[in-house]
């Protein structure tokens, strides 16, 4: 096993986590947190819905820190005992398009809930 990729898939499962956490707690306390879930362009206190946002980017903001962590797990998995073929590359190509679905949903969102009023 590669120790960085082993490491890097470690991080990874973290990022996940770190998601799924921002998520709860927005939707807990009700205020967004500009740290993780949204763009640097957006300020939280002239939004236009901020509760619409908490409300459409929660679970989609859980699942995907699900499938981050899912991904890092079945990579780690694959580096540590399976150690099949291109499956390493099938992960890449799959953790990306998840990233481009997401970005994608959280930038529409954005701008219909965080526009300025």
């Amino acid at each position: 096993m590669n120790s960085t990729m082993g490491f890097m898939d470690i991080i990874i499962m973290i990022s996940g986590a770190y998601l799924i956490y921002v998520s709860v707690q927005m939707k807990r306390t009700g205020e967004i947190s500009s740290s993780a879930i949204i763009g640097k362009g957006y300020d939280v206190k002239k939004a236009k819905d901020p509760k619409g946002f908490i409300d459409y980017m929660y679970m989609k903001s859980v699942i995907m820190g699900v499938l981050v962590i899912l991904s890092g797990v079945l990579d780690y998995m694959n580096e540590m005992y399976w150690d099949l073929p291109y499956f390493g590359i099938i992960m890449c190509v799959v953790f990306l398009a998840i990233i481009v679905v997401y970005c994608k949903i959280s930038m529409n969102a954005q701008k219909k809930y965080l526009s300025p009023k």
